[in-house]
């Protein structure tokens, strides 16, 4: 079996399953909110959703140091279009771009219609939204909770596109190209978990969605390259 069809079968369909399994399985049982419990209390509220390190530093940094990021790719794919001969850099560039604006741009339109309540919205937290179950999580009989995916977190998981673009454009895995996505997407995520804006289901969501953006990403670009090269 060809390297492409390895990555799509093992590092995209299998660990999408399993994320899956695991978003479900947080959402259905306790897991989700004996998480966030520890960070929430009936007297105090949410303890840390004002914290200053993690509300201004990782929170509103973390958004800034991502458009950072994207700057400084933007000027790469520039510099690598002109100046570089071997065209992998530029293409791997490119891929790691769209995949990671389109992880942004899906994880942003799913929140908008989507009806599962952040933790410190949620009644068992003193909130006034209803936990809702998996199956009406974009129902339109009940209003949305513009919360779910992780939103914050995509600009981190978003990164895992690094792995992929890799994979499809040098033909071999790198491991060491997961690191970026899951150190960012992890530290987002866990910061608004402690803070009370997500639930752990929310991040399993994200990744799965920045894992089909990749999976996107390679079909258009191999289209658009088959599409020239004949």
């Amino acid at each position: 079996m060809e390297i492409r069809r390895k990555v799509i079968v093992f590092d995209m369909i299998l660990p999408s399953i399993l994320f899956i399994l695991l978003m479900a399985t947080f959402q259905q049982t306790t897991l989700d909110h004996t998480l966030a419990s520890h960070f929430y209390s009936p007297k105090h509220k949410w303890i840390y959703r004002n914290n200053t390190f993690l509300e201004v530093v990782l929170h509103k940094g973390g958004a800034k140091f991502v458009l950072g990021i994207f700057i400084i790719l933007l000027g790469y794919l520039y510099y690598s279009f002109k100046f570089v001969h071997d065209k992998k850099p530029y293409k791997l560039c490119k891929f790691v771009i769209i995949s990671s604006l389109l992880a942004i741009i899906l994880t942003s339109l799913l929140k908008n219609v989507s009806t599962w309540a952040c933790p410190w919205n949620s009644l068992i937290f003193g909130g006034q939204s209803s936990d809702l179950s998996l199956w009406n999580v974009f129902s339109t009989s009940y209003p949305p909770a513009h919360c779910f995916p992780s939103g914050h977190a995509s600009g981190g998981y978003g990164f895992l596109s690094l792995y992929y673009g890799f994979c499809f454009i040098y033909g071999k895995r790198n491991f060491y190209c997961l690191i970026p996505g899951i150190f960012l997407g992890g530290i987002f995520g866990i910061t608004q978990q402690i803070r009370g804006a997500h639930f752990m289901s929310h991040d399993f969501a994200t990744i799965i969605v920045s894992i089909f953006s990749a999976w996107v990403t390679y079909l258009i670009l191999n289209y658009y390259n088959n599409l020239h090269e004949s």
